[in-house]
């Protein structure tokens, strides 16, 4: 879902937008290649849930660095800090849930809540892209109604 929103950035050389579509595109494919496997190695769910939340609160970290850097947009990592961090609470939550509480419902929570995490972090990659359409449309109609030269 990322692929065309790297090659977008890349081809109109936005090097903050490419830096954090890139970076959340690696730990899209990291999470995708390591799930089935850390999956059979975790019988008892518990390490699927700290890799996944260290992994999360590793992301989180990194967009944090680049945004005091200003190697991404401020407001990008902003916002993803503020869509992600749902992530590894949900990813610890429902590891105490499995081994101390069994609440009925937090499966229905996790299940429900995680997609839309992954989907919210997907559309925060694509809203420069948003922004610099918008930038163009302004422009466009700046020469537009600007009066003829003499």
């Amino acid at each position: 879902m990322l692929s065309p929103a790297i090659f977008i950035f890349f081809v109109f050389k936005d090097r903050l937008a490419f830096r954090f579509v890139l970076l959340t595109a690696a730990f899209f494919l990291f999470g995708n290649l390591t799930a089935s496997s850390l999956r059979a190695f975790d019988d008892i769910y518990i390490y699927r849930y700290l890799v996944w939340a260290i992994t999360d609160i590793i992301w989180m970290a990194l967009i944090a660095y680049w945004g005091i850097k200003d190697k991404v947009y401020l407001w990008q990592c902003v916002i993803g800090q503020l869509v992600v961090i749902g992530a590894p609470i949900l990813q610890l939550f429902r590891l105490v849930d499995r081994h101390l509480w069994d609440l009925a419902y937090s499966t229905v929570i996790y299940q429900t809540l995680m997609p839309f995490i992954n989907i919210a972090t997907v559309v925060v990659c694509y809203l420069p892209l948003i922004i610099l359409f918008t930038k163009q449309g302004s422009v466009r109609s700046k020469i537009e109604n600007s009066p003829p030269s003499k």
